[in-house]
């Protein structure tokens, strides 16, 4: 008994002393990242008209892009939760501009650029239903009567909304890495393993110093969390370099962000019941290694979309990593054009 005790102590030291270790290696290479980003310019990023929108007494900062003085039509683009418009990939807009289109993206509440909500709690929180007339609000703002919308994660999430309760607005719908019912009980959860190391991660943050070093190394951390099979391709620098033009070009990171659109989502509950109400031309995405909202969220969405299209797309995680945005934008870009 007391060698088995022995056996098991020294197996867990040992796990203990190479977590560690693996800790300290992984921070050691970020901190050489981001010791280059710091040292180069912060490159600028694919830029357009910029203002406010109003919904009721909400300021959304948004962004209206356009190569052309007569575009084919607009696009609308939804972020997923606590990511500002800037974590769009560049390429995905770029290739949308060159096609002729008009993009608008902006911030959601609660970051970025947009009202940040200072007053919100759990019992005075909002719901996914008033960030879509937030982004209703940034289109008739910008006079875009109809428009493509797409939207990846939670703004996959409003996107269906809009398509739901504003029919005639809608081209087009289409909906990355999302669900219908998150918190469902009979659907596929998240990586219990991955949720546990980013409450880590999470709580670590909140209760050290506020040091770019620390944002930066708890974003990296954060960003690399969700991703898919072994072909990923990983442009870290750019990522860095992005995280620094939040922080010193834009307002930074809105700590509350997380938690605020969570109990937006939790908070709109399922739409598998009105997902049978959407006429727009609907297409879906996901990839087969997304370990946070698994694949089988998409698969019953579009069973409940009528005439929807599903792609799902091997090895990518929940993320817009490099290996598969080339892909991504293969499949978007005759959806949109074929239905404008």
């Amino acid at each position: 008994m007391v060698l088995f005790l022995l056996i098991f102590i020294a197996f867990l030291l040992g796990f203990y002393i190479k977590a560690l270790t693996n800790d300290n290696l992984l921070d050691s290479y970020i901190n050489k990242l981001i010791s280059i980003a710091k040292s180069k310019d912060i490159p600028g990023l694919i830029t357009g008209k910029t203002g406010y929108a109003k919904n009721i007494d909400v300021k959304l900062f948004y962004e209206d892009l356009c190569h052309t003085d007569n575009p084919i039509a607009t696009v609308l683009l939804i972020n997923g939760a606590a990511e500002t418009m800037i974590q769009w990939p560049d390429q995905m807009i770029r290739t949308i501009l060159k096609n002729n289109f008009r993009v608008i993206r902006f911030d959601n509440r609660g970051l970025g650029q947009s009202d940040w909500m200072p007053n919100w709690s759990s019992s005075n929180s909002y719901s996914l239903e008033e960030m879509a007339r937030d982004t209703l609000a940034v289109a008739n703002h910008l006079n875009a009567e109809k428009f493509h919308v797409i939207g990846y994660s939670t703004g996959g999430m409003i996107a269906q909304i809009l398509a739901i309760n504003y029919p005639k607005k809608i081209l087009s719908l289409t909906v990355l890495m999302s669900t219908a019912h998150l918190f469902d009980p009979e659907a596929e959860q998240a990586d219990k393993k991955r949720l546990g190391q980013l409450k880590k991660m999470i709580f670590g943050y909140r209760n050290s110093k506020r040091d770019i070093d620390k944002v930066l190394r708890f974003h990296f951390k954060v960003d690399h969390l969700w991703h898919g099979g072994d072909n990923y391709v990983h442009n870290s620098e750019k990522q860095i370099l992005k995280t620094l033009y939040e922080i010193k070009h834009r307002n930074g990171f809105n700590n509350t962000a997380f938690n605020q659109h969570k109990k937006a989502i939790k908070k709109s509950g399922s739409r598998y019941r009105k997902l049978k109400k959407i006429q727009a031309p609907t297409l879906i995405i996901h990839g087969s290694d997304d370990l946070l909202i698994k694949p089988s969220h998409s698969e019953k969405m579009a069973s409940l979309i009528h005439g929807s299209k599903l792609v799902i797309i091997k090895g990518m995680g929940h993320d817009f990593n490099k290996s598969f945005k080339s892909r991504i934008n293969s499949i978007i870009l005759p959806h949109i054009i074929g239905n404008s």
